[in-house]
């Protein structure tokens, strides 16, 4: 990523995301990568609650584990807030189709309630609109597909 594109990511987060949304306060959990077969652990520099924005949002700010860019975006929604084994079967589908990424992280460290995430790497300004649309698409699905499940387990 060119320094200038840097340059204009990190503004445009600083106008949509730091300055129109409430920051995320406590510690933050490292997010774990597996790249060239080894788990890099990516420290969470900062979260934004979006809520007010788009329901279940968050804004993501990490650490790189390269030299460059310094710092990575995430966009991220909550499609759980309590994630299991059969949740992340039920998303991996959707979430693979569409690049995205799923983590099962607790977003508020000192409750024990671990949520099922997705995120998309936000690399340029113009991902960012089109990433939100298809996380709100994602959200929508996925719900839908968990009423399916509950109306059959109720119906037997």
């Amino acid at each position: 990523m060119s320094i200038s594109r840097d340059n204009n990511i990190k503004s445009f987060i600083e106008k949509e995301v730091k300055n129109s949304t409430k920051k995320v306060k406590g510690k933050k959990i490292a997010i774990a990568e597996i790249i060239d077969n080894a788990l890099i652990s990516l420290p969470v520099k900062s979260i934004y609650d979006m809520n007010e924005k788009i329901k279940g949002c968050y804004f993501f700010i990490v650490k790189n584990h390269a030299k460059q860019p310094k710092l990575r975006y995430f966009l991220t929604i909550s499609l759980a807030n309590n994630s299991s084994d059969l949740l992340v079967q039920l998303a991996k589908e959707f979430a693979r189709k569409n690049e995205l990424q799923l983590i099962q992280y607790s977003i508020y460290p000192k409750t024990v309630r671990t949520q099922l995430l997705s995120m998309k790497e936000i690399k340029i300004i113009e991902d960012y609109n089109d990433s939100i649309e298809v996380l709100k698409r994602f959200r929508k699905e996925f719900r839908e597909k968990l009423m399916v499940l509950k109306n059959l387990v109720e119906n037997k």
